[in-house]
């Protein structure tokens, strides 16, 4: 065992910002932190500061109060903050509660498996004397039960602009700890910051939904001033960790688990596998040093921790233990099955009220729906008319009632009123996303995280979304800004169109313009999805991506204004037999992967088709089948162009072009595809043919 005195804490805790959770059925998550925490050290060198004051003081509170005279009980007060869309990530109470509740047992040494502690580390796994438990009162003094629900896209991108979305509670009162559904960087499951180094309204833990049960423990820990049992990286298993310690006196030095191997001697001496703050997710205990330098943090007047366990604190969040628990006021909230339909299709409403443990009385308004009201948990309604309509909902208890409007949450359109054939959008209307003089169609923008805040460099937007601008081929266009961190989807729905005759495919052609930075590798997409649903259900249609999408190179895309000349034109085909009926909506999906700015305009739909003899007198043959690399196409007796397209056995279009040629080879357009069967078919106005391809 290597014994290092406590004040190399001070040192090795200029490394790390943030520390993660780890473990994933596909492997350990891990996350970088040493380069984030020495540039938040660039930009503001008080945090080391912050460190360095901590530390001295962790040291001299330890030598002046040894565990054995320090027997009170510190009570934490937490609030959670879930930010969801409705899904599996909008956690329960009783999730919550459980996940206290295993806290508590953690770090009070309460868990039913102790008596599995290695013999050689029962003497000093310690009961922390440390609690946590939900606030009872808010910051303003009113009855909650520890838990905030805010809806937003952020949950999909968790970091600190998720918090700033969601809010945080005063962190000299509370333990705010954030939930999501996905964190920003892939292979990290949450962090929490070091007193002394979180940014305003940070300071805490923030975590993945399904990880609150088996990673909280370990992030509390790091809140509490605790590194990994290796030091302050996060490189488990290295060789070089046997030369750095977590400056703690009875934790043995070790490189670090990813598995529970228990007994496992990597630097000299039996390694605690068990400890909560290593990787090995055979948690059991914390040692008494840990326990004493966690105490001595909240002893602390570093990031306010010190008032955190006070008497006046713990009344004032209702967490002392004469707080005589009462029902809290609801907070009316609910979701919706679907947020545009056709009329004459049902949606079903969900209430989610929270803050209580009981709604008493409920009663829902439905604009335009039937019925126009209800008293049901989970009420389904009818929309017959077009329009767009705000829905209510009240609740009440013993306490007090409460009432949730939503305007404008549901699109309903008329599947019969939409744009005729052909017809081509060149985005003019100036009411957008309102279209001028056409009250019952309109453009949506579906904004993956609209809130994301302004920055100086051009890869983080203020608004991730699409736009109407004055720049386009013709007066106006739409055009997007896509960021270079993380990929984001973001989806603009175009009008309405109705189609007279589904047995007749459908062409969409339209001018775009993108720029590129002249060092990156284009991976950018559009995805053309197709509705014929009003946009309620959407399958894809066409991808067009990678260096085939720019049209101008760049240094700067933030600032990219096309010319004339910049615009391109691109086309592709909807199959007849997806049109299924009179309704046809367009939807514009950029998939951003490094971040380029992109510009469409004039968008064209029509059923025009290319000529093409009949289907039994097309001369066509395609060889060699099976095939490899080529796959060459003959056509005979075709007069002009004519339409080719590609599906794989499970109904998906992986390609299709036009061509004049008679003789086409078409291995491009599956190279990129698995080996297996294919469906080739050409056809045109007045007949089509088709022949299976294999692919080896």
């Amino acid at each position: 065992m290597k014994i290092v005195n406590i004040l190399l804490i001070g040192i090795m805790f200029l490394l790390p910002l943030f520390s993660m959770a780890q473990e994933h059925e596909d492997g350990w998550l891990h996350c970088g932190t040493d380069s984030v925490y020495n540039q938040i050290v660039l930009h503001n060198p008080q945090v080391a500061l912050n460190r360095a004051k901590l530390n001295d003081f962790v040291r001299e509170y330890i030598r002046q109060n040894p565990k054995s005279d320090d027997d009170e009980v510190y009570v934490i007060p937490v609030v959670f903050h879930v930010v969801h869309q409705y899904g599996n990530e909008n956690i329960s109470y009783a999730a919550i509660e459980a996940a206290i509740e295993q806290m508590n047992k953690d770090y009070r040494k309460m868990r039913s498996d102790t008596a599995s502690i290695k013999e050689e580390f029962k003497p000093i796994a310690a009961d922390t004397k440390i609690e946590f438990r939900l606030a009872h009162k808010d910051p303003d003094g009113n009855c909650t039960m520890g838990v905030t629900r805010t809806y937003s896209s952020a949950t999909n991108s968790g970091d600190e602009r998720t918090k700033e979305i969601a809010g945080s509670w005063d962190n000299s009162k509370y333990l705010n700890i954030w939930t999501v559904k996905a964190m920003s960087e892939s292979g990290v499951a949450g962090y929490s910051y070091y007193p002394g180094t979180a940014p305003e309204g940070g300071d805490g833990i923030i975590l993945l939904y399904d990880y609150i049960s088996m990673a909280l423990t370990h992030e509390a820990g790091h809140y509490l001033n605790l590194p990994h049992p290796w030091g302050s990286t996060n490189e488990p298993g290295m060789a070089d960790n046997c030369d750095i310690d977590d400056g703690i006196d009875d934790t043995p030095n070790t490189i670090g688990h990813t598995s529970c191997v228990l007994n496992d001697v990597t630097c000299g001496s039996l390694d605690n596998v068990q400890n909560f703050m290593d990787y090995s997710y055979c948690y059991r205990m914390f040692t008494n040093g840990q326990a004493a330098v966690m105490r001595a943090t909240l002893n602390s007047d570093v990031s306010n921790r010190n008032n955190l366990c006070t008497a006046e604190n713990r009344i004032a969040t209702g967490t002392d233990d004469d707080y005589i628990e009462v029902e809290c006021s609801p907070i009316a909230d609910f979701s919706q099955s679907k947020q545009m339909i056709c009329n004459g299709a049902t949606i079903t409403y969900n209430d989610h009220t929270y803050n209580t443990t009981s709604v008493d009385y409920r009663l829902w308004s439905f604009d335009g729906g039937e019925p126009a009201t209800s008293m049901e948990e989970n009420p389904t309604v009818t929309y017959d008319e077009g329009g767009r309509f705000n829905v209510e909902l009240y609740v009440e208890n013993s306490v007090d009632g409460n009432t949730l409007t939503k305007e404008n949450t549901l699109r309903v359109y008329d599947k019969e009123d939409g744009y005729a054939l052909p017809y081509t959008e060149n985005f003019e209307t100036s009411t957008f996303p309102l279209i001028s003089g056409n009250s019952a169609n309109d453009f949506y923008v579906e904004n993956y995280n609209p809130n994301a805040p302004s920055g100086d460099e051009w890869w983080i937007p203020r608004s991730e979304s699409w736009t109407q601008v004055n720049t386009g081929f013709t007066g106006k266009s739409i055009r997007i800004r896509n960021s270079r961190v993380g990929t984001k989807k973001n989806k603009f729905y175009m009008p309405n169109i109705v189609i007279d005759n589904d047995s007749v495919p459908l062409e969409v052609s339209f001018k775009y313009a993108a720029a590129g930075r002249s060092e990156d590798s284009y991976t950018d997409a559009l995805n053309f999805y197709y509705s014929t649903s009003c946009g309620d259900t959407m399958r894809i249609g066409h991808t067009f991506s990678g260096s085939a999408l720019i049209t101008s190179i760049e240094d700067d895309p933030k600032n990219f204004i096309p010319a004339h000349s910049e615009w391109e034109e691109h086309s592709f085909v909807i199959p007849a037999s997806k049109l299924r009926g009179r309704n046809f909506r367009l939807i514009i999906q950029s998939e951003n992967r490094f971040g380029n700015t992109v510009y469409i305009d004039d968008v064209t739909y029509s059923q025009t088709l290319p000529s093409l003899v009949s289907a039994e007198t097309v001369g066509m043959s395609v060889y060699p089948n099976p095939f490899r690399d080529n796959l060459m196409l003959d056509v005979e007796n075709v007069e002009g162009e004519y339409v080719v397209e590609i599906y794989d056995v499970m109904g998906r279009l992986v390609f299709d072009g036009k061509f004049n040629e008679e003789h086409v080879d078409l291995g491009n357009a599956v190279a990129d595809e698995v080996n297996g069967v294919y469906f080739l078919k050409v056809y045109g106005g007045n007949g089509c043919r088709t022949i299976k391809v294999v692919k080896e």
